[in-house]
């Protein structure tokens, strides 16, 4: 496990995923806490894929590959390729391991850097390769919700740094037991405008994704103790919110891509939803979680 630390700020983050495992400031936690029964894992990276493709497979030059739900950079070792107390930066290649899913060269890099009330991230990937990349990318992050005295979930609120618009997309009921992205949108039905309340139900039905998100940043609220965290999106053009229903964390997912739906093509070029980076280019985005 890799220790940083700045002030009174403190992460850990684990080579395997490039996963953020903790963060906190004296002792108070900001991330969620692995729980075999709820979720178990704290902050992953989605790639080359994000949620569920349509039969768990594709097609590219006539040969079919798997792709896991969220891709496989989570699964495996990143090494690192410099380090300070404050600072870490680390890097998945391809490999014999991710071929037999992505027959594409890569390079994938995230950095971590603490500085006075703040988590800097950074994340960049370079096609290694000679033909365009195909490739959704997401962070996956779980922030704890602190309840004090019996408190209730309801005690906690998303703000957004602006009104976001009216609809939102769903995981349909098929195919079992969890489904794709429905093919069409819902109603959305804010607590207030850019104000979205947490609660026991709110993800009954799995997690919420907005496809056209507005926001540059996201903030976590208490109803009496004010603004806990605020996470600065990176540019994403699309969110996931999710948690189990009734734990006590909130995910707030920066993406680029999302989920196939039973409509989507089985050929991978041909998936609408993902980015494309040619040969030689790379993608690169900052995010960070300010105290």
């Amino acid at each position: 496990m890799i220790e940083l630390q700045a002030g009174a700020l403190r992460a850990r983050v684990s080579p395997m995923g490039g996963e953020l495992q903790s963060l906190s400031r004296a002792g108070d936690e900001f991330l969620w806490r692995p729980q075999v029964d709820v979720w178990q894992q704290t902050a992953p990276w989605l790639f080359p894929f994000i949620g569920r493709m349509k039969g768990g497979a594709y097609l590219h030059r006539g040969q079919r590959y798997t792709m896991p739900l969220h891709g496989f950079a989570a699964s495996l070792p990143f090494h690192v390729l410099d380090q300070s107390p404050s600072q870490v930066r680390l890097e998945l290649l391809n490999s014999a391991a991710t071929r037999q899913h992505y027959p594409f060269a890569f390079a994938l890099r995230v950095q971590y850097r603490l500085e006075d009330g703040a988590l800097q991230m950074g994340v960049e990937l370079s096609n290694e390769g000679s033909e365009p990349l195909p490739f959704a990318l997401g962070f996956h992050p779980g922030f704890a919700l602190p309840l004090q005295d019996g408190e209730a979930l309801e005690a906690w609120a998303l703000h957004f740094e602006q009104p976001e618009g009216p609809e939102v997309w769903r995981l349909s009921s098929e195919p079992l037991p969890l489904g794709l992205l429905a093919v069409s949108s819902e109603p959305m039905q804010w607590t207030a405008p850019a104000r979205l309340q947490l609660g026991a139900e709110l993800f009954e039905r799995d997690a919420l994704f907005f496809k056209e998100i507005r926001s540059g940043w996201v903030s976590l609220v208490h109803r009496e103790r004010g603004e806990r965290l605020r996470l600065h999106l990176g540019g994403a053009p699309q969110l996931g919110l999710w948690a189990r229903p009734g734990a006590p964390y909130v995910c707030i997912e920066p993406w680029w891509g999302h989920d196939d739906d039973v409509d989507a093509p089985v050929q991978l070029l041909n998936k609408g939803q993902l980015q494309r980076l040619m040969a030689g280019q790379a993608f690169a985005k900052s995010f960070s979680v300010r105290i």
